[in-house]
């Protein structure tokens, strides 16, 4: 048998996110959340939530003269804390995002579109609007998640929304989740 090249592959001692730490939202997230009124679901999933200080100062406009939510904590920005080289396209709020759940030791990045993806494959766990929707289905928080999901679209966030056929594998397992 001939001798096999021998790859070496780089893998993180442990993951960038760690157990018992904030969870993390970024802008993109809340918002979409915020703008289907589904924000609420986030204490009810994961207690207390953080957002970078700059990013809740983007937020502001949202809130007007009220306050944020009482459950929604702002972190300090750690423009210290490097982001994975794969992260490298991630635009500025979502930087801020990943700085800050990296410096703050975060348990879960709430994260959606293609950042998402590659912070995964970075050893960041991180969840999207959908998941946090399919995950407040299950907990009964929800009746329903394809109407929230076709009120993202309507309301312009189709960005945070998996692909085509990659939701109609979620709609299957939904209907058969239900019929259990």
């Amino acid at each position: 048998m001939p001798d096999l090249p021998q790859y070496e592959f780089p893998v993180p001692d442990q993951t960038l996110t760690r157990p018992g730490g904030p969870v993390v939202t970024s802008v993109k997230t809340l918002t979409a959340l915020s703008d289907i009124r589904r924000d609420k679901l986030l204490p009810q999933l994961y207690g207390r939530v953080a957002i970078a200080r700059s990013n809740m100062t983007e937020m502001s406009h949202r809130y007007g003269k009220a306050r944020p939510p009482d459950w929604l904590d702002a972190i300090d920005d750690r423009p210290d804390a490097q982001i994975p080289e794969r992260c490298d396209t991630a635009t500025p709020s979502e930087k801020i995002t990943l700085q800050a759940a990296i410096g703050a030791g975060a348990s879960l990045v709430l994260l959606d579109g293609r950042i998402k993806e590659k912070a995964k494959l970075s050893f960041i766990k991180s969840e999207g609007a959908v998941s946090i929707l399919v995950s407040a289905y299950r907990h009964g928080l929800l009746s329903a998640v394809k109407p929230m999901v076709i009120a993202l679209e309507k309301l312009g966030h189709a960005d945070v929304l998996p692909e085509p056929d990659l939701l109609d594998a979620l709609w299957e397992a939904l209907d058969r989740l239900s019929e259990q």
